[in-house]
């Protein structure tokens, strides 16, 4: 287990990095998204639907994201120096390209290995708040 002031290091950068890949959907950056997940990322959102990494790639031209909230208090779990699991609250409105976006707030866990010393993003899993 990290000591306290890493997992603090750790919980900034991988926020860092979690952030940026809403930004990524936001600006349909399917590049950068091809670099922050693992080819393994495995993606399942509060309404059910749930994407590889190659599926969220191939979706990605066809989500319109207008907008994300991500709350202050996130928290992580660091299983082992290479592993740990974001948890955090977003809220976001979403939807199809061309289509009324409808709004959500979750429960966000974002799952985390580092690889060749880089983090990428293998699990996000999202439950619906109200």
């Amino acid at each position: 287990m990290a000591q306290p002031s890493d997992k603090a290091a750790l919980l900034a950068e991988l926020m860092k990095l979690e952030a940026a890949s809403w930004q990524y959907l936001k600006d349909t950056n399917v590049s950068a998204v091809e670099t922050y997940l693992g080819d393994d990322a495995v993606l399942i959102f509060g309404n059910g639907t749930r994407f590889t990494k190659a599926e969220y790639i191939k979706a990605m031209p066809y989500i319109q994201l207008d907008s994300f909230t991500i709350e202050p208090n996130a928290d992580i779990k660091v299983w082992t120096p290479e592993v740990a699991t974001l948890l955090y609250r977003v809220s976001y409105a979403s939807g199809m390209k061309n289509t009324k976006a409808s709004t959500m707030k979750v429960l966000s866990s974002s799952k985390y290995v580092r690889r060749n010393g880089k983090w990428l993003s293998v699990l996000y899993q999202e439950t619906p708040v109200r």
